[in-house]
């Protein structure tokens, strides 16, 4: 490997970007659910692309700072990251992620200019930015924070449905189902560097999707839910079932994968089949991306 691609890889790595795929599936969905719930338009191309390119950008800032606040931790526990590696310095990566909230900054602004009622989604981005810094400041200290990683994938339900208009009263279940599926599966992150699973109260609050049966009401919603209820008892299994063979980074990296099925189902119950069936294909495309990139 030449060492452009090396350092390509490091930056990669830092980012997480095999997650970056399910930031797009989530704006995907939570932005079809809110233009079928308000029999609206779906945004323009433009608005589009300034939605996803600000929400991707302020994912990759939050997983830079996660790796720059938690470097001193990551050293003293041998967590193989870029930072403790030596292959990137502290410096760059301040740099790099104050230039990405930068642009990220730049980009909400923008797209505020192409929408109609600016406010919310302002509104939603100041949320999902107070999320993102509160958690990296507080993960470490605090176990319960947890809620905070998962409320900041609620404010990117909310931002995308803003893009639109007020998000309507589907979008904030949705919003919420998924906040509980990810603090579930960051209460198990914070124990996968001594690889124990302490409780299973965290597997029951990944179960919160199933909610969203109440209001199926079309055919192909059932065979994505098996698919996802499939997809996660099978790497409980491997994972997680027998105290022998643990493997949390396994079934945390599983749970990862699983999200865009969660945005099939939204789509399934807003009646949106293409949307859906581009989730479930997304679906099966990261696990193969997470092999290049550790997804934690």
């Amino acid at each position: 490997m030449s060492q452009t691609q090396a350092s390509f890889k490091t930056w990669m790595t830092l980012g997480r970007v095999s997650n970056l795929p399910t930031v797009w599936t989530n704006s995907l969905a939570a932005a079809l659910l809110a233009s079928s719930a308000g029999a609206l338009a779906p945004p323009s191309w433009l608005v589009w692309g300034l939605l996803l390119v600000t929400l991707s950008l302020l994912y990759l800032a939050g997983m830079l700072l996660n790796d720059l606040l938690d470097a001193d931790w990551d050293q003293q526990h041998n967590n193989p990251r870029p930072i403790t590696l030596g292959l990137v310095s502290r410096r760059q990566v301040r740099l790099a992620t104050l230039l990405l909230l930068a642009l990220a900054g730049a980009s909400a602004l923008g797209l505020s200019q192409l929408i109609e009622q600016p406010r919310w989604m302002l509104g939603s981005i100041t949320l999902l930015v107070g999320c993102i810094l509160g958690y990296n400041l507080l993960h470490k200290k605090y176990v319960h924070s947890v809620w905070l990683m998962g409320a900041c994938r609620s404010a990117l339900y909310l931002t995308a449905a803003a893009s639109l208009a007020v998000p309507p009263e589907p979008i904030w279940l949705c919003a919420t189902l998924l906040g509980v599926y990810i603090s579930g599966l960051t209460y198990l992150a914070s124990q996968e560097h001594r690889n124990q699973l302490l409780s299973r109260l965290p597997l029951l609050l990944m179960l919160s999707p199933l909610a969203l049966a109440i209001y199926a009401d079309t055919l192909w919603f059932w065979p994505v839910l098996l698919l996802w209820l499939g997809w996660l008892g099978r790497h409980y299994w491997l994972h997680l079932a027998n105290p022998q063979r643990l493997k949390v980074r396994a079934f945390i990296g599983a749970g990862l994968a699983a999200l865009p099925l969660f945005d099939a189902l939204v789509m399934a119950v807003a009646n949106q089949p293409l949307g859906s069936l581009f989730c479930v294909l997304v679906f099966f495309l990261l696990p193969h991306f997470q092999r290049w990139i550790k997804p934690t």
